[in-house]
């Protein structure tokens, strides 16, 4: 049972036709101009969510140069991974070293276990790789209310579990190798843009 939205009037379900038995108002065409308003309102807000969804997206990303070389940053920490991120005894721990030893069928993950030092510095890039990704991914909500603070909760995250696992490593017997430094010099930098990229956003607010 529905009602007639000019009188009020109710109507059956089997009623078919398309004027009011009472009023005569068109059912199907009552009040349309409203309905294709409110539509259009409706489409309207739909589309201002999502520019303003991108240009949140741009203002924390591509906004100005400081905030592009940010975003590069982010990517770096790969590079420094193919240089030697650990020595452990014999074997270098590097991207380049992990890959070339699953390409030619090296790679024993039961064997890497046995050897604690060079599976910690195995996990410190698996680390690397996961943690930044989540930055990135943190960094593209900079320009929101609490973008500052995640970035530095995300940043200090990857810094503390670098730190942590190098750290480890050598109180067993590795060493730090210059991939590792770089990768380190990565994130402290990136932790400086952040604040410099916050700046610009809060003066362009």
């Amino acid at each position: 049972m529905s009602k007639c939205p000019n009188c009020g009037e109710k109507i059956s379900l089997f009623y078919i036709k398309q004027t009011c038995p009472k009023c005569n108002a068109n059912l199907m065409y009552y009040d349309i101009d409203a309905r294709l308003e409110a539509d259009a309102q409706k489409a309207q807000r739909e589309v201002d969510a999502v520019n303003h969804f991108v240009d949140i997206l741009k203002m924390s990303s591509v906004a100005s140069p400081v905030h592009i070389v940010r975003l590069v940053l982010f990517f770096t920490p790969l590079a420094a991974m193919c240089l030697p991120m650990f020595v452990t005894g014999d074997k270098t721990v590097s991207l380049v070293e992990l890959i070339m030893t699953i390409v030619k069928g090296g790679f024993d993950f039961g064997q890497m276990l046995g050897d604690t030092p060079y599976f910690l510095g195995v996990l410190a890039m698996a680390l690397v790789i996961l943690l930044s990704l989540a930055e990135i991914i943190a960094s593209l909500f900079s320009a929101t209310k609490h973008g500052l603070g995640r970035n530095i909760v995300f940043s200090a995250v990857n810094l503390l579990a670098l730190c942590g696992l190098g750290i480890t490593v050598c109180t067993m017997g590795g060493k730090i190798g210059v991939g590792f430094i770089a990768t380190l010099a990565i994130y402290i930098v990136c932790d400086i843009l952040h604040f410099v990229v916050n700046k610009k956003i809060r003066a362009n607010y």
